[in-house]
């Protein structure tokens, strides 16, 4: 009984089956809670990417939703315009605040155009 209860929790946790949110899912989702975290996917929108020390500021978009995303923390060599991206961090609403920001390797084996 007590291990399907902490499963039925575990389950309706936000964010519980799902390893991200779109920008379009996290604006309609609204800001996360004092500790909550999430996981904001999408690519970063030409342009937008400004550094001012260590902090980093840029734009997600799912093609639909812009996101804007701040950071203190360190980007890849990867990160650039058009990149796939993946920030952990919360949203207060109007801006992400990552902790954390992994963007995906270019493929080696994509077909030439």
């Amino acid at each position: 009984m007590g291990l399907a209860a902490l499963l039925f929790w575990a389950m309706t946790r936000p964010g519980s089956t799902a390893f991200y949110m779109t920008p379009t899912e996290l604006q309609a989702h609204g800001p996360t809670t004092a500790g909550e975290t999430y996981r904001l996917n999408g690519t970063v929108v030409p342009g937008s990417i400004e550094q001012n020390g260590l902090t980093t500021t840029f734009v997600v978009s799912d093609g639909e939703t812009d996101i804007d995303v701040t950071t203190d923390s360190p980007v890849p060599d990867t990160f650039k315009d058009r990149a796939d991206v993946v920030a952990r961090g919360g949203y207060d609403g109007a801006t992400f605040t990552a902790v954390e920001v992994l963007a995906k390797c270019p493929s080696k084996f994509k077909a030439k155009a």
